[in-house]
């Protein structure tokens, strides 16, 4: 966290702004296959819940905003080495759909390597939307809000990049697998209030 205050100037506030009832997420029979094969699955590794929870979570939500988003794995979002904001971002959701290019990045989700988030996570999920920031302006794109989240796969914590502040809640939205839609309905209302 210090790197984002010292060197990109940002204010780091946490501060509860996500909506804890959002609407409700309709079901996605891909998506309750696939929780069901996640059960049976190891997932003690980074790698296998990136695969087996985050993925699919990300492709339900991608789904029901086909005509409005993009998913990108694995990106190398290079922007700034002398601010170390350059390497390859786990998941970026972007607003140009079906498109090979990224063109207009509004979401950051960083994996969380241990099963909760931790500071380390925040932080490179942080310069992670900063970066998009900037890739945005660049192209034109003057949004001034960038959302991101850091996740383990079953613990979810949002935040949002506005101005100079970036705004962490403090609430983890949980998932199970029985139940990943409280998370798709924390997504989706991100989504629509951008």
């Amino acid at each position: 966290m210090e790197h984002l205050q010292s060197k990109l100037q940002l204010h780091i506030k946490r501060e509860f702004w996500v909506n804890l009832n959002p609407p409700a997420f309709e079901h996605d029979i891909t998506l309750d296959a696939l929780m069901q094969q996640a059960q049976r699955t190891y997932l003690g590794s980074e790698k296998a819940r990136s695969e087996f929870l985050i993925a699919p979570v990300l492709q339900a939500f991608q789904r029901k905003n086909a005509k409005l988003l993009s998913i990108f794995s694995g990106y190398e979002l290079n922007i700034d080495k002398s601010l170390a904001l350059n390497g390859f971002c786990d998941f970026i959701l972007s607003t140009n759909a079906d498109s090979f290019f990224l063109e207009a990045p509004i979401f950051c989700v960083v994996e969380a390597k241990k099963m909760e988030p931790e500071i380390d996570d925040l932080a490179q999920c942080g310069a992670e939307m900063y970066a998009a920031r900037i890739f945005n302006e660049k192209k034109g794109n003057h949004s001034n809000v960038v959302y991101g989240c850091a996740t383990s796969g079953y613990s979810w914590l949002f935040l949002k990049l506005m101005d100079n502040t970036l705004y962490i809640d403090p609430n983890p939205i949980g998932l199970s697998f029985n139940d990943p839609y409280y998370v798709l309905a924390t997504l989706q209302w991100v989504l629509e209030e951008r």
